[in-house]
């Protein structure tokens, strides 16, 4: 019984740490890092170029921190079949390119 509480506790404090920080993020910020998402998709780096000028973001910070549908961007990019925008992502991010551009 005990062992069923301890882990009922631990279960409850992730749930709300997660929900928490899910709300700090502000609406007008969401919707352009969901335009940002869209672009990738898109496969059009000009398009992608807007709108992370219009994020307010750097390329590096969005091509290291953004998620989309539970993906990095260059993975999002290759499972829409976005070469171009994969491409461009992966040369911008910290992580070795080279191997993101391998498996493109």
């Amino acid at each position: 019984m005990k062992k069923v509480l301890i882990s009922s506790i631990i279960t409850a404090g992730i749930f709300l740490a997660g929900n928490a920080q899910a709300n700090n993020i502000n609406s007008v910020v969401e919707r352009k890092l969901v335009k940002v998402c869209e672009a990738i998709k898109s496969d059009r780096v000009i398009k992608l170029n807007v709108a992370i000028r219009d994020s307010g973001m750097g390329i590096k910070q969005i091509a290291n921190g953004l998620v989309c549908n539970g993906y990095d961007p260059v993975s999002f990019a290759m499972l829409n079949n976005a070469v171009k925008t994969a491409k461009f992502m992966a040369k911008r991010s910290r992580a070795n390119h080279q191997e993101l551009l391998a498996t493109l």
